[in-house]
């Protein structure tokens, strides 16, 4: 490397790391304190705003040891501030020094921001709503989850010593506020069915009764049926939509 770019290196190294590297020469103290203290304030603040109740879990002395760790080895694939939480989600699946549920629940904290950010595109909707014979159509901004442990439960008070599968709907509502339903296993596989295939409703709950070998394929649409009503309800479904020819 050229000499300034050696000097570059040397520096950041340093405000990332202090504790194991020489700050450059003839440099003055005070003033690389203050970059130093600027760089990981304001990487910390991007990741505290999006983690609050990972920071109360594992307490505050913890979150900071982590946060220097994080600010040691983060490498910014993105000038964008808001885009530092998912890079810390990428740092944490080499983690292991945090309890078993908690890279779920930072995922599951995470979520709330990616979904009120989430691009999407404008739904043509029928005019009348028709679950059954129509593809249902889910709130353009969403995400289906699937967790071992009871993320949406955790706090400090409250911390799983036992795996639990949980099904989550998070949503994005016309009034961009970001929504969380938690979902039986059977309301999940129905989502997901109408989520990812070109599906009516009747269709979907059909195929749904078939999967879980249910004798009576009329009592699981009629029960399905009242589901998508509910969801409509709570805005997480948004009308229906004609089936698109293949």
């Amino acid at each position: 490397m050229l000499d300034f770019q050696q000097y570059q290196a040397q520096f950041t190294a340093y405000i990332r790391n202090p504790i194991h590297n020489k700050k450059p020469l003839k440099v003055n103290a005070s003033r690389l304190a203050v970059y130093k203290k600027a760089v990981f304030n304001n990487i910390v603040d991007s990741v505290s705003v999006c983690f609050h109740v990972c920071q109360t879990v594992i307490g505050k002395r913890a979150w900071q040891k982590l946060m220097r760790e994080f600010v040691a080895t983060y490498a910014a694939a993105s000038p964008i501030f808001r885009e530092i939480p998912q890079q810390f989600l990428l740092f944490l699946d080499n983690v292991e020094t945090v309890p078993t549920y908690f890279k779920q629940l930072a995922h599951y904290e995470w979520v709330e921001l990616a979904v009120s950010k989430q691009r999407s595109k404008q739904t043509i909707l029928s005019d009348l709503t028709d679950f059954l014979h129509e593809k249902p159509m889910i709130a353009a901004a969403h995400m289906l989850l699937e967790y071992d442990y009871p993320v949406h439960q955790i706090s400090a008070k409250f911390k799983p010593k036992q795996p639990k599968k949980t099904t989550l709907l998070v949503f994005r509502n016309p009034e961009y506020q970001v929504k969380f339903i938690e979902l039986n296993p059977i309301t999940y596989r129905l989502l997901q069915l109408i989520d990812f295939e070109n599906l009516s409703g009747e269709q979907a709950l059909t195929q749904l009764a078939q999967e879980i070998e249910h004798p009576e394929i009329a009592v699981i649409i009629e029960f399905g049926s009242a589901i998508l009503i509910d969801l409509f309800n709570q805005q997480a479904i948004i009308g229906s939509q004609k089936l698109i020819s293949v």
